[in-house]
């Protein structure tokens, strides 16, 4: 592009993980073009992550809108629009609403409508997620490949780190990889509040209920609050404790944009491996299956010893 935007949007309406590896895009624009306006459209699910965040100017919930995404775009004067995730409604609004630049995937049968294509197969895996996502602003508007930093939702952990420490158990994924069983978590589970005395708390959606109460089934007392948290509880739960241990979801990113400590489980599959989806933050172990994606020969001395050397 030759010509800088005045008003930049950031089209993101799916999963929270997404979301957390989005974010970091809005610093690198700030610093790129600190005259525009900045602009994130998304769903109301994200407010908890991104109502305090300082390098966002402004914050479009599209479902606490009337008004079609076409006639939000027009009315805000959006004249670039990043696409991370794209989706042809979306992209047709931007079309629609007359924004001249439109950054997205080269992959899709309707990329002729991007002014800018990038041909990255993320499913490659070349780069993390949230970097692919950085990247998209050199691919749109040249210059060096800038530096991914996540943006935690807290401008600081909400409780000091407790003794004995707390510990999340979070069984679920989401259906989005492949996932560590239940009952290993539960084992693990059932192991920290033995040798380390860790108070153990179990998080979920209720759609997960049944993995979370396998869990808890083997670790009678741990504190199980599947689905009863809700996103703003959740996050403070995460920055109040020690460690979270999870398989490839949002709440491992949220988890790592906090600072908190993170034990990843992940397939070698790399359109699903910690290469591409992994906790971006060095205060983790991320422990990945052999060849096949077969979660279940992550032992569970490994789970155990890498949430030791993370206390």
């Amino acid at each position: 592009m030759t010509e800088d935007p005045s008003h930049i949007a950031i089209i993101r309406t799916d999963r929270l993980g997404d979301m957390v590896l989005t974010l970091p895009m809005f610093s690198v624009l700030r610093q790129r073009f600190p005259d525009a306006q900045r602009t994130l459209i998304t769903r109301s699910y994200a407010r908890p992550l991104v109502h305090d965040l300082s390098d966002i100017d402004n914050v479009v919930y599209i479902d606490e809108h009337n008004e079609p995404l076409h006639a939000l775009l027009h009315a805000h004067a959006i004249d670039a629009a990043f696409f991370p995730r794209p989706r042809l409604s979306e992209l047709w609004a931007a079309v629609r609403a007359g924004v001249k630049q439109r950054i997205g995937s080269g992959f899709r049968w309707y990329s002729p409508l991007f002014t800018t294509r990038i041909t990255e197969h993320r499913s490659d895996a070349a780069f993390h997620e949230a970097e692919y996502n950085v990247r998209m602003i050199s691919h749109a508007f040249g210059g060096a490949q800038p530096a991914v930093h996540l943006v935690s939702p807290r401008l600081e952990n909400v409780a000091t780190k407790s003794s004995p420490p707390w510990i999340i158990i979070h069984p679920g994924s989401g259906g989005s990889a492949c996932d560590w069983p239940a009952e290993r978590f539960g084992l693990l589970a059932q192991m920290l509040h033995n040798k380390l005395g860790a108070h153990i708390v179990i998080t979920g959606i209720e759609a997960e209920r049944a993995l979370c109460d396998e869990v808890h089934a083997l670790c009678p007392e741990s504190e199980n609050l599947c689905g009863a948290l809700e996103l703003d509880d959740m996050i403070d739960l995460i920055a109040s404790s020690c460690v979270l241990c999870a398989n490839s979801t949002g709440v491992l990113h949220i988890a790592a944009a906090l600072g908190v400590g993170v034990v990843g489980f992940y397939p070698t599959t790399p359109s699903m491996s910690a290469r591409r989806w992994g906790p971006y933050t060095k205060h983790c172990v991320v422990l990945a299956c052999g060849s096949g994606d077969d979660m279940s020969t992550i032992s569970l001395d490994a789970a155990y010893a890498a949430v030791q050397s993370l206390l």
